[in-house]
Parts: structure tokens; C-alpha cells; sequence
């Protein structure tokens, strides 16, 4: 599960990197920005199942 987890985030990671010239690190700044706990949660879910 944890070798799952780690490669499908490493995935997503790499294709917001690839796409930064698009505006793709602005998905990085939401997560950071926001303020309680499931909002942070509903946009990292958001963010690694793409």
C-alpha cells in the first residue's frame, strides 16, 4: 500500500512539474493556503488522484 501510495504521488508530482509552465504549481499554493484541516484534505485528495 505504502509503495502504491508513494509512486502514485510521485506521478502527480511530476506531471504538476511538468505543467508548471501552464500554471500547474498553483495547485501547491492552494494546499498551503488554506486554513482548516478539511479543506487542506479535500485538496490534497483533489491533488494526487488528479
Amino acid at each position: 500500500f505504502l509503495y502504491g501510495s508513494t509512486l502514485l504521488f510521485a506521478m502527480h508530482g511530476a506531471t504538476v512539474l511538468a505543467t508548471v509552465r501552464y500554471g500547474g504549481e498553483r495547485e501547491l499554493e492552494q494546499i498551503t493556503d488554506r486554513g482548516t484541516a478539511f479543506e487542506r484534505g479535500a485538496l490534497f485528495w483533489r491533488w494526487t488522484m488528479g
